[in-house]
């Protein structure tokens, strides 16, 4: 037998919707930055070695990934090595 879950009320959050707005335009242009960054192509050579993993991402954030074109696999793993490499500056620093 599987154990049943446990109802929990939720509270939503009020969000103002033009604050809201100016902070996605915020966030996406930022999101554009960091993926235009690393937009050279790397040598054949000089490429890490990629490793085939499951992740759960939120359907909205992949279907915004989706709609900017093809290779958005690549955008989202360019603005995941830009946050780690800033990642790694900062605990050197």
């Amino acid at each position: 037998m599987t154990a049943k879950r446990k109802k929990t009320k939720r509270k939503r959050a009020r969000a103002r919707p033009g604050r809201v707005d100016r902070l996605w335009a915020a966030v996406e242009d930022e999101l554009w930055g960091l993926a235009d960054e690393e937009s050279r192509p790397e040598g054949r050579w000089n490429r890490p070695r990629k490793q085939r993993i499951s992740l759960r991402v939120d359907r909205e954030v992949v279907d915004w990934f989706k709609s900017k074109g093809p290779g958005y696999q690549t955008r989202i793993n360019r603005i995941l090595r830009r946050v780690m490499i800033e990642g790694k500056k900062r605990a050197e620093g």
